[in-house]
């Protein structure tokens, strides 16, 4: 008799730009910045809910969303700070995450970076490697 063999088959997630924002503002501010500055027009969506906490509890870490039909674009403002954790508690210097899904350039993101940077609510700005921290978040799919 022959052995059957199975393949457990994972879909891998859509592939994202991903940047660090560092600013000591509330989450509604950045995402004005981010409507101001990138011409986008973000909406808060419903908190992305973290790992279970030891206590049983699952964080909550709120989301805001974009999406330019003309770039076709998908940007999500993920909070990396709730009241209990952090949602990479290896980044603990980063404020939000800004996720960037779609076709989008080198140039076209650092020319985002720029234009974010440019505005004195926030502190710094800088291109995450997502693989490099893929092992130890939970961000919202596309």
């Amino acid at each position: 008799m022959k052995k059957k063999v199975h393949k457990l088959v994972v879909p891998v997630s859509d592939p994202f730009k991903l940047l660090g924002i560092s600013s000591h503002e509330n989450d509604y501010r950045i995402s004005w910045v981010l409507n101001r500055r990138l011409g986008m027009k973000f909406r808060k969506t419903d908190n992305h809910r973290g790992r279970p906490l030891i206590t049983g509890e699952y964080p909550e870490f709120s989301v805001f969303s974009s999406y330019d039909e003309d770039k076709i674009i998908k940007m999500n403002l993920i909070s990396n700070r709730c009241p209990d954790c952090f949602l990479v508690s290896d980044l603990k210097n980063i404020d939000y995450f800004l996720q960037v899904f779609g076709e989008i350039s080198q140039e076209q993101l650092d020319s985002f970076s720029s234009k974010i940077r440019e505005d004195e609510l926030i502190s710094t700005v800088f291109e995450i490697e997502p693989d490099r921290i893929r092992k130890t978040w939970h961000l919202p799919p596309e």
